[in-house]
C-alpha cells in the first residue's frame, strides 16, 4: 500500500481505534506535544454528523506509538493544510464514511495483493490487541487504549495472547516487603 491508504491503514493497526473512530478524527483531535490522539466522536455509516461515543470509556486519550504517529506525519501532506479530518478517500478526497468504503476502495485489494485471506478492516484492531499484549504490555493499559471501562473483556478475547508470567514476576515485592520478618511487618504496618 501507499499514499492514504497506506497511512489509514498503518494507523489504525498501531492504534487499536474502531473504524468508526479513526475516520471521525480531525487534525485538532492529535496532540504532537504529548503524543496523544483524542477519541471523543465516531462516525458511523448510518449517521451524517460524528456521534459521541456509546460508553464513558469510550472517550478517551489514546497513547500514539512510533508507528501511528509516522503514519500521521506522512498523512499531512494530504490533509494537513484543510485543517479538518486526518484520513479522506483517496478517490474522493472526502472523509471515509465508515468500513464499507474503505473495504471497497482499499482494504480487499492491498489483502489480495498481499495474499492474505479476507477478514474485515477491523481486524486491524484485533491484531493491535494482540501485538500489544504478545509483547508484554499491561492488560488494563491495552484495555484502556482500546476504550474498554477494565480489562475482563480483554482478558477474555486475547487472554491467550498474554504471555506466561515473568520469571521474575513477585522479585519486586519480596525485595521491598521481603527479608527480615519483624522488619516486614514494621513497614507494613
Amino acid at each position: 500500500m501507499e499514499g492514504q491508504g497506506r497511512n489509514v491503514i498503518q494507523f489504525a493497526l498501531w492504534t487499536g481505534l474502531r473504524t468508526s473512530e479513526f475516520v471521525a478524527l480531525n487534525w485538532n483531535d492529535i496532540d504532537f506535544i504529548r503524543g496523544v490522539a483524542y477519541v471523543n466522536k465516531a462516525m458511523t455509516q448510518s449517521a451524517e454528523m460524528p456521534e459521541t461515543p456509546k460508553t464513558r470509556s469510550g472517550k478517551r486519550e489514546v497513547k500514539l506509538l512510533p508507528s501511528a504517529l509516522a503514519a500521521l506525519e506522512s498523512q499531512k501532506s494530504f490533509t494537513w493544510l484543510a485543517g479538518n479530518e486526518v484520513f479522506q478517500n483517496p478517490n474522493t478526497g472526502e472523509r471515509w464514511t465508515g468500513d464499507q468504503p474503505i473495504r471497497k476502495t482499499l482494504w480487499t485489494h492491498a489483502l489480495k495483493r498481499g495474499r492474505v485471506r479476507y477478514r474485515k478492516p477491523y481486524q486491524t484492531r484485533h491484531t493491535y490487541a494482540s501485538m500489544m499484549l504478545s509483547a508484554g504490555e499491561h492488560p488494563m493499559w491495552v484495555a484502556k487504549q482500546m476504550g474498554h471501562a477494565d480489562w475482563t473483556m480483554i482478558a477474555r478475547v486475547y487472554g491467550r495472547w498474554m504471555p506466561d508470567a515473568d520469571p521474575t514476576a513477585g522479585e519486586k515485592a519480596a525485595k521491598q516487603f521481603g527479608g527480615n520478618d519483624s522488619a516486614t511487618m514494621r513497614r507494613i504496618a
